[in-house]
Parts: structure tokens; C-alpha cells; sequence
């Protein structure tokens, strides 16, 4: 009888360890990892800084060829602090000043807030050329998020 209570003991003792091994693979399984995403973005003349993050200014996707600055601000989802984001301008169709497709920049930063960044790029000597354009972001390799403007003579 006593080795039986023994041996009763060993498997309650055994079950709980295999229960909490399970539990702990479980948590594991639903905890999968997320990938960071971008909500919301827009451009814009400007930004203020402010304590959580970016905010726009002068929101637009229309600009001037003698606009002082692009800018870009986004909120983010699933980032952390030091989440690296990088932002590709493109020149798409600007006529005889470049061939389609331009790469103008590009930037990698480090987010600086867990919820919002901001890219920007500041006009050429010359101003910028009329036409189409766009600014790609990515996490990554993964392209999180596309923005198409435009420079306009009038």
C-alpha cells in the first residue's frame, strides 16, 4: 500500500509538471510575435513634434515646386522603441528631368516614439520638378505602406 501511494504521488507529481509544460507551450503558440504595421499616414508642408509622437502640418499631397520640405507622419502599431523603418522617395513620372521610377533618397531610422515617425526630404537647389511621385515605407524588406503626391507648376 505505501509504494502504491508512492507511486499514486510520483503521477500527480508527474501530471502537474506535464500540465505546466503544456500550459508554457501554449502561452508560447499565442503569444506570436507581430509585426509592426502602419495605421495611419499622411503628408504634409510640416510637423510639431509633440510629447507622444508627430503631428502634420499643412496636410497635403498637392506641393509647390518651391516647397521648403515633404513630410511624411505615421502611427504605428506592434513597434517598439528602436523599430527600424526606412522611407524610398521616388520620382515616378517628372518628365524630361529623370526617368520613371526615380529614386530621389532614401532613409533608415530608428523610431523615436512606439507609435509614430516621420520622414522627410527638403527641396533640391533648383525646386522640384512637376510630376507624380511617391514615398514608400518599409519594415524591413515588407513594404508597409505607399503615399502618391504631386508637384504642381500653379
Amino acid at each position: 500500500m505505501i509504494r502504491d501511494r508512492h507511486l499514486s504521488h510520483a503521477a500527480i507529481v508527474a501530471a502537474v509538471g506535464l500540465i505546466a509544460v503544456m500550459g508554457a507551450v501554449r502561452c508560447r503558440a499565442g503569444s506570436a510575435h507581430v509585426e509592426p504595421r502602419i495605421t495611419d499616414a499622411v503628408l504634409g508642408e510640416d510637423r510639431d513634434e509633440k510629447a507622444d509622437g508627430y503631428e502634420i502640418v499643412r496636410k497635403t499631397t498637392v506641393f509647390h515646386p518651391d516647397a521648403e520640405k515633404i513630410v511624411c507622419v505615421f502611427k504605428v502599431e506592434g513597434a517598439s522603441l528602436g523599430t527600424s523603418v526606412r522611407g524610398v522617395w521616388i520620382a515616378e513620372d517628372v518628365g524630361e528631368v529623370a526617368p520613371p521610377n526615380y529614386k530621389i533618397a532614401e532613409k533608415t531610422l530608428v523610431l523615436p516614439y512606439m507609435n509614430s515617425g516621420s520622414l522627410l526630404l527638403t527641396r533640391p537647389n533648383t525646386g522640384w520638378p512637376v510630376g507624380s511621385y511617391r514615398l514608400e515605407i518599409y519594415f524591413g524588406a515588407a513594404l508597409a505602406k505607399t503615399l502618391k503626391f504631386t508637384v504642381t507648376a500653379g
